[in-house]
C-alpha cells in the first residue's frame, strides 16, 4: 500500500513538472530568450509584412541607431529577429506589433522569422545599416 502511494505521488510530481514546462513556452517562435523592446519615440519606423513564408519587403535600409519595426502577420503567427541584434517582434495572424531595435554598427544583417520551419522555408531578408 505504501509503495502504491509513493508511485502515485511520483507520477503526480512528474505530470506537474511536464505541465510547468508546457506553460513556459515562448509562443511558438524560435527566438529563444529574445525579448521584445518597446518602440523608441521619434525613431524611424519600418513596416514589414510576414505572409506565406516571406517578408515584404525583404530588403531594408536604415541609418545606424535606433529604429522601430512594425510587423504585420498575415496568414499565421510570425516574428521578426535580426541576427546578432537583441530584440524580437511577434505578431499573431492579422495583427500588427511594433518593437524597437538599436543597431550602431553599419553593415548587412540578416533578419528572419524564427518560428520553426519558417526561415528554412525562405522567410528571411537583408537589413542594410548605413
Amino acid at each position: 500500500m505504501v509503495f502504491r502511494r509513493i508511485a502515485v505521488l511520483l507520477f503526480a510530481a512528474a505530470l506537474g513538472a511536464g505541465g510547468l514546462t508546457a506553460c513556459s513556452s515562448d509562443g511558438g517562435g524560435g527566438g529563444g530568450d529574445q525579448k521584445a523592446k518597446r518602440p523608441f519615440p521619434s525613431a524611424p519606423e519600418l513596416a514589414v509584412t510576414g505572409d506565406s513564408l516571406s517578408f515584404d519587403p525583404d530588403e531594408l535600409t536604415v541609418p545606424a541607431g535606433k529604429l522601430n519595426i512594425a510587423l504585420t502577420a498575415g496568414d499565421q503567427f510570425h516574428d521578426f529577429v535580426i541576427e546578432d541584434v537583441d530584440g524580437i517582434v511577434e505578431a499573431g495572424s492579422g495583427e500588427t506589433e511594433t518593437a524597437g531595435f538599436e543597431i550602431t554598427k553599419p553593415g548587412e544583417y540578416t533578419f528572419y522569422c524564427s518560428v520553426p520551419g519558417h526561415r528554412q522555408g525562405g522567410m528571411e531578408g537583408t537589413l542594410t545599416v548605413e
